[in-house]
């Protein structure tokens, strides 16, 4: 028989604005981030003015703001929002109502998805499960995980602790799960 490791875990889902608003700017000015993350699901129109488009300086100072607004999804508690500067800046507070509304409305589909339901297996259960069928006993671990509003199945690890996981992925748990606990069984080695 194999016993649970007893060794303490959590995992923490989040959904970061600021993460969200960066990629509708990225998505509006055509900008390639390092991730390679898909396009956003739904997209988000925004008034872009022409001085944004012309300027050269925006792919650099959106990558500074990516880093500032990945950076803080290590913290457990909001901080200061990690909104951009210069003409992303402008293109932010331009367009904040707009953008405010539809991360919200995102913020909302993430928490419909992962509401618990009897249907749904939930971690704890899936750990055990694995525990049992695989003999392997799982280490403690702490996992900060951000949901991103974009197209398609997106599982990323940023590091062993922080994962960028799309609300596709989100919404079929027993795929979420798989994802997670192979995620843990690499980096608990």
């Amino acid at each position: 028989m194999v016993t649970m490791s007893g060794a303490p875990w959590s995992v923490a889902l989040d959904y970061s604005h600021d993460v969200a608003f960066a990629l509708a700017v990225r998505d509006a000015l055509g900008i390639t981030d390092p991730q390679g993350l898909p396009a956003l699901d739904p997209p988000q129109a925004l008034a872009v003015d022409s001085a944004v488009l012309a300027d050269g300086g925006s792919e650099e100072l959106w990558q500074r703001w990516w880093s500032r607004a990945l950076d803080a999804t290590r913290r457990e508690e909001a901080g200061a929002p990690a909104l951009p500067e210069g003409l992303l800046g402008r293109v932010v507070e331009e367009n904040f109502a707009a953008l405010h509304h539809w991360s919200g409305a995102r913020k909302r589909e993430v928490a419909r998805v992962t509401r618990p339901t009897h249907a749904v297996p939930r971690l704890r259960d899936a750990l055990r499960e694995h525990e049992r069928a695989s003999g392997v006993r799982l280490g403690g671990f702490r996992l900060r995980v951000t949901a991103l509003p974009v197209a398609g199945p997106v599982f990323l690890p940023l590091d062993e602790e922080r994962i960028l996981v799309s609300i596709t992925v989100l919404s079929d748990r027993a795929d979420y799960l798989a994802r997670l606990l192979a995620h843990v069984g690499r980096t608990s080695d």
